[in-house]
This record gives structure tokens, sequence and C-alpha cells, in this order.
């Protein structure tokens, strides 16, 4: 397998919003409508559809810095919001919907959602979740696999900052990340085991790719994965955030990680790491987001989060692309004192619902909360 060289720490985003429906604040699966309203377009390359039909993905173009990354992510959604408001639809952030059900779910009629769902039977309709991936350039397969062990090891943390999926099914699920729960039912999701090489990654790729259940790259859903036709490390365990300023603010804070562990800044304890602590330290961070207290496999020890996302920031301030993408780490760096997605959705509903006349009149509630959170998105 060919690993395409590219740019190092150039960088990417996507991100996968939910549409709704204005009027019942329900999910919509209303994509196709969107699609062809985009498809005179020149930048069509920027907009995609998933699995189900009640998403809309925005890719970014490759960057060097976050600030132009901002200008075009911002107005990209800020288009597609008009497109849906025009249809009596709404564009909204968050990893899942408070009256999101599976079995509501419409698949996409595309050649790859039919595969997955031959394939998976109904987990695709279950992990129509809605997530961030960010895609950071490396110049090497052996580069690639380095940074990609360590931003494995930072996904605990990158969980908790970004915990976006409170609500599943009419429920509080408990969780401030419901939503990273959901790869862990796929034979090939979860954390990338630790690699040595690309020649390992290729070894255990090739393992795979032997059952019927992986043909390709897109059948693994780690939490991070090498992307050798783009030549960039994936991150893929964020929830959508609520609002495309963090988004942006998260992927320079993940290439910024990239960064150090690419210039050796940041590297794997040499020590024998606790067989479970990294799964636990995941499972704790959709549990408790910002507020647990997470395995840093760096370090080789237990701390909370805020301690150790704290400690990053400071190792940020050393690293090349501090300088280009200051304004939205600092931004980020603020943000992360504030009130969290998952705490400002559960704020959302409960002052809905005490505004209800009849709180068992869900339906008079979700459009109501629903238009709270659309409107933090751009």
């Amino acid at each position: 397998m060919e690993f395409t060289k590219s740019e190092a720490l150039t960088f990417g985003l996507e991100l996968e919003f939910q549409i709704v429906n204005e009027a019942t604040g329900r999910l919509s699966p209303s994509s196709l409508a969107i699609w062809n309203a985009l498809s005179e377009r020149e930048d069509l390359a920027r907009f995609s559809l998933e699995a189900t039909l009640s998403t809309m993905e925005i890719n970014s173009s490759v960057h060097t810095s976050a600030d132009a990354m901002f200008a075009q992510v911002h107005a990209l959604a800020v288009h597609i919001r008009q497109i849906a408001k025009a249809a009596g639809l709404d564009i909204r952030g968050g990893g899942t919907q408070i009256a999101q059900f599976w079995n509501d779910r419409v698949m996409a009629p595309t050649p790859r959602a039919k595969e997955l769902e031959s394939k998976f039977g109904f987990l695709p309709k279950r992990f129509s979740t809605y997530g961030m991936h960010v895609h950071i350039g490396m110049p090497t397969g052996d580069d690639a696999i380095r940074v990609a062990n360590v931003l494995q090891a930072l996904s605990p943390l990158l969980i908790a900052m970004t915990a976006a999926s409170p609500y599943l099914q009419l429920s509080d699920t408990g969780f401030a990340a419901a939503r990273p729960l959901e790869t862990l039912m796929y034979p090939h999701g979860g954390p990338m085991p630790e690699l040595r090489d690309w020649a390992h990654f290729e070894e255990v790729t090739e393992e795979l790719f032997s059952t019927d259940l992986a043909s390709s790259l897109k059948d693994i859903y780690w939490d991070v994965r090498p992307k050798p036709e783009f030549g960039t490390v994936e991150i893929r365990v964020f929830d959508t955030p609520l609002c495309v300023k963090k988004a942006v603010a998260m992927a320079a804070f993940s290439r910024a990680c990239a960064s150090l562990a690419l210039h050796g800044q940041l590297r794997m304890a040499s020590k024998t790491q606790p067989a479970s602590a990294q799964r636990v330290s995941r499972f704790l961070a959709c549990k408790e987001g910002m507020g647990a207290v997470l395995y840093n496999p760096i370090a080789g020890e237990w701390v909370p989060a805020r301690q150790w996302m704290g400690q990053i920031f400071e190792m940020l301030k050393h690293q090349p692309t501090y300088a280009v993408d200051v304004s939205q780490l600092k931004f980020l760096e603020n943000l992360m004192r504030e009130q969290q997605d998952h705490e400002t959705m559960r704020t959302a509903w409960t002052e809905v619902q005490a505004n209800n006349p009849n709180p068992e009149d869900i339906a008079w509630s979700l459009p109501k909360y629903s238009s709270e959170i659309c409107k933090l998105l751009t």
C-alpha cells in the first residue's frame, strides 16, 4: 500500500451536520434536496452525501492556516443553511439529535450506503451520528504511523473536548459524548492498535482485508487512521461541535498536537501501559467529558482532563504552527473554560421543558429546543 507524500502539517476538515425540520424539531431525510440545490456550484466537491439522508457533510480544501480554513468552512455552512431554511429546514451541530431513533433513519441511494447496509445490517443506521474528521499532512508513511500512535493516545482528551452527544431517543444517555460509543459496535472500530511502522500497518490491514467485513480503509473505523491516498493522518473521534468556530479551532489544536509528535516533542511512554487503561480512559471521556480523570499514556499517569489539556496548551506554544494559528488556539483555550457543548445542550433542553405548559408534550418542546441549538452553528 503506497503512502502519498503530502506537505507536512497541512490540514483539512470534514464536518457532518444534522438536517432538521424547523416545524417538528426532528431529523429530516432531506439531503438529496439540498444536494440538488448545490448541483450548479463550482465547488460541489466541498459537499457530500452520507450514508443516511438526514446528514449533510462539508469538506474544506487543504489549508496551511486555521484562519483561512474558518473563512471557507463558515461560508460553506452558511450557504447550506440558507438552502435548508428556504425549504423549512435547518442545519445544526452536535454529535446526536435528541429525537434520533435508528429505525427512523433512511439510507441514501448510493452504492456505498447499500454496501454498508449489506455488510452491517442495522448498524449504519445506529451510527447515523454526526462527527468531525481532521486530516493532517504527513511526509512519509512511517511518520504517519508515529504521529497516529500519539494522536490515538490523545483521543480520550479529544473526545472530552468536543463532547456534544448527551441525548438519544428522547432520553438523556448519562454521557457527555454517547456518539463515540457507536464505533465500538463494529468489528474494526474503536482505538487504533499501537503500530510499529508502515510495514506493520500494512500487515494489520491485510489481515483485516482478508475478511469479508473490510475491503478498504473506509471499513476500518478506528479513532485515528492513516489515509494513504491523501498522505494524511485522519482523526475521527470528535463529535461535531455546536459552532463552526470551535470545529476549526479543534482542527488547529489537532494539527499542533501532530506537529509536536512529528518533531518528537510528544512521544509514547517507554514503560508498559496498563492493559485496559486506554479503553477505560476513552469510556470515562465519553461519560464525564472535561470533568473526567483520564489516562495519559504519554506520561504514563492518570490526570484530570483539564490539567492534561492545560499541559498540552503550554507545549503547543513551542511548535511551528502556533504562530500561524494563534488566534484560533487562544479562542479554544478560552472557550474550554466556559460551559461545554453537552452542558449547553442539557441547559437548553431543561429551560425549554421548564417553559412547556405540558412537559409530557414533547412535540411542543422539540422545535423550540432545536431552534436554540441551530442558531449556535454560525
